[in-house]
Formats: structure tokens, C-alpha cells, sequence
């Protein structure tokens, strides 16, 4: 099943070259990264908000990171003149992203961090960024050939991009 390849991928068994070739698997790993996205969304759910508005950005929010994290790729491979690789470095990214995604979804729900308090357990966000940059950043690693260190500063630079962007533009569009 795929989605046990996406766990492989968050535990550095496999690589973003044992993903299935072509755009279908592609298509599937978007799917399942978006409906991961929307669990983060409904665990981390404001009450002052309405839920279908919070489901509509957090739609926007998740089709705008697909893009970003598609866009960033695609210039990486096209900057290494390997362009081929372009969906299963893809399935790979999605799918590892909806993984972890999950695993905020479930480090939210069972250690909640509050605005106004002191996050006493809040080294688990730490840690799980750092897991995050370490996953792409292998993903990002086999699928240029290069060494850990590039791969993991390619990881940084879409995590940055990626949350600059999607702030920017959710509060451009949507306020």
C-alpha cells in the first residue's frame, strides 16, 4: 500500500526513487496530503471561527503549500537537469508531508499549546521541525544526488518559503 511507503520515507527506509513512476501515484500522495492537511485543521480548530470557514482556509492554505512544495521541486530538478524526476520526488514530498502532518494533528490533540500560556511541553514542536527538515531533506538529498548537508539546507529553504508564501498569500486573499 502507499501509504505504508510514505511511512518508509519518514523513517529513512526508502527513497523518493521507490516511488511509483508517474503522475497517478502523484495524484494520490496530493490527495492524501490535502486530507491530511484538513485533520491538522479540525485538531487545531479556533471556536470563534465558524467550521466551514476554517475547512475553506484550510483548503486554500494546503493547495497553496501543494503548489509551493511542487514549484520548489520542479526548479530544484531543473536546476540538477533532472526534470524526469519531477513525480516521484513529488509522491515522495506529499506523501511524507501527509505523514508528519498526521503526526502534528496527533502532538496537537494529545499536548495542546495554548496562546497566552506557557508551552511546557512545547519541545515536541522543536523536535518534530527538526524531524521534518530531516525527512525532506533526505527525500530532497536522493532525488538531486547530493550530500545530507545541501539536502538539508534544500529541506530549510522550502520550509521557509513555504511558510513565508502561505502566510503572505493567505492574509493577501483571505485576510
Amino acid at each position: 500500500m502507499w501509504w505504508r511507503q510514505f511511512l518508509q520515507l519518514v523513517v529513512f527506509r526508502i527513497g523518493p526513487e521507490d516511488m511509483p513512476a508517474g503522475w497517478r501515484a502523484t495524484r494520490w500522495a496530493l490527495l492524501w496530503f490535502l486530507i491530511c492537511g484538513l485533520v491538522v485543521v479540525i485538531v487545531n480548530r479556533e471556536a470563534a471561527e465558524p467550521v466551514s470557514t476554517e475547512l475553506w482556509h484550510g483548503v486554500f492554505d494546503n493547495m497553496l503549500d501543494a503548489a509551493i512544495v511542487a514549484g520548489y521541486a520542479w526548479g530544484w530538478l531543473s536546476f540538477r537537469k533532472r526534470p524526469a524526476r519531477l513525480p516521484q520526488l513529488l509522491t515522495a514530498l506529499l506523501g511524507a508531508l501527509g505523514v508528519l502532518s498526521l503526526v502534528l494533528a496527533a502532538l496537537w490533540w494529545f499536548m495542546p499549546i495554548h496562546p497566552g500560556e506557557e508551552p511546557v511541553r512545547g519541545w515536541w514542536i522543536i523536535a518534530l521541525f527538526a524531524w521534518d527538515v530531516l525527512v525532506v531533506g533526505q527525500i530532497f538529498r536522493r532525488a538531486l544526488e547530493l550530500g545530507a548537508v545541501p539536502g538539508a539546507l534544500i529541506s530549510l529553504g522550502y520550509f521557509i518559503l513555504s511558510g513565508t508564501g502561505v502566510v503572505w498569500v493567505h492574509t493577501l486573499v483571505l485576510g
